[in-house]
This record gives structure tokens, sequence and C-alpha cells, in this order.
């Protein structure tokens, strides 16, 4: 859309409003994130980030899951405003991003690295981090809005089961994406970014 890196960065927001109309191919989408796998850091390299794209009735079927898993757990006088809220705010949309870590890739870096092999569940989660925040970003400002959502793992055996996810990945977060049906919250600053920066040297 033409905007520099650090306009997309601070148009990036959270959508709870999601159409399934089509602002831009799907095929785009997909090459999006196959961009973003192929250029993200990750610790020595590790490639350790999977993920798992969902589009049309598939991306119903995980927010039925997600629906189903909650119904077990949900007051049944409350379940209905839960389940209004997924098939608004998550199931309407276009799809939906699941983020995986690959466990195995990642022993076999502790294995191959034992001086560093306790830091390396941490480096996993900074490095899903980043693919997260880089393909929300890109989601915006391709036009769509999205949300990141973590029901794992409550929904992770069922969602295995539905599309034969390898038993070495682990569920990290799910991304719903679609048209943006409702105008975002103003950003809320708890303290001003000047008081969380220090700056030494200048």
């Amino acid at each position: 859309m033409g905007r520099t890196f650090l306009e997309a960065v601070a148009k990036r927001r959270s959508y709870y409003n999601l159409g399934d109309g089509v602002v831009t191919d799907d095929s785009r989408v997909v090459e999006l994130v196959d961009s973003i796998l192929a250029t993200m850091p990750s610790p020595f390299n590790v490639q350790s980030a999977r993920i798992v794209i969902l589009f049309g009735k598939e991306h119903h079927a995980l927010w039925d899951i997600v629906s189903d898993e909650l119904r077990l757990l949900v007051a049944e006088d409350k379940f209905k405003a839960t389940k209004r809220r997924i098939d608004d705010a998550f199931r309407s949309g276009r799809g939906t991003l699941l983020f995986y870590e690959d466990m195995s890739t990642l022993e076999a870096l502790k294995h191959a690295y034992p001086l560093y092999a306790d830091k390396v569940d941490i480096w996993s989660e900074q490095c899903s981090g980043m693919h997260q925040f880089a393909i929300w970003t890109a989601l915006e400002d391709m036009g769509y809005g999205a949300s990141l959502q973590h029901y794992n793992p409550l929904i992770d055996k069922s969602v295995a089961r539905r599309w034969s996810i390898c038993d070495d990945w682990r569920l990290i977060a799910e991304m719903p994406f679609g048209e943006a049906k409702d105008t975002p919250s103003s950003r809320r600053q708890t303290s001003p970014p000047a008081d969380r920066m220090r700056v030494y040297g200048l």
C-alpha cells in the first residue's frame, strides 16, 4: 500500500470484527508467509518456525473446534456470548494462520550447542514472535485486519488430528485475519515511550 516500514508498524492493530471479503488474492497471503519464512532470523539459523494457513471451510473448522472445546469448559449461561465472540471476531474472517515451533529441530540445537541449551526455548519464543509480528504487520499493509489469539493448548490435540500435524510441532498462537469491519480503539500508552528508554553516548 506504499507505506514505509515504520508507518506499517504504527498502523498494525487488533481487529475483532472480521469479514470474509477478498481484500487481495489468497495466493498473495501464501506468498507473504513463504517470503517471511525465508527471511526471518532464527538462532543458529535453525529455522524452527512452522506455519499452517487455513482458508474457507478449513478456517471455519478451526473455530468450530475452538467453540467445541470451550463448550466443555464455559458455563452454559455464558457460552452463548463466548460463541458469538468467536463467530464474529474470528470465524467470520477470511482465514487463520497457525504458528508452530518444531521441537525436534530445537532439541537437535540443544544437543549441538549444550552450552546454550537452557536458552533455546527462550530463543524459540522470540523467533516465533518475530514471525507473528512480521506477518501481522504485512497483512495489515495488504488491507486485512487481524488479531493474535492463544487457544492453545486447549485445542492442540483436536487441531493435530484434523490437519495431521506432526507430533513434534508445538502450537504457539492463532492469527485470524479478514476484512476489517471495526475501528480499533486508540492505542493506549501506560507510560510515555521516553520513560521506557535509556540512551547513552548520544
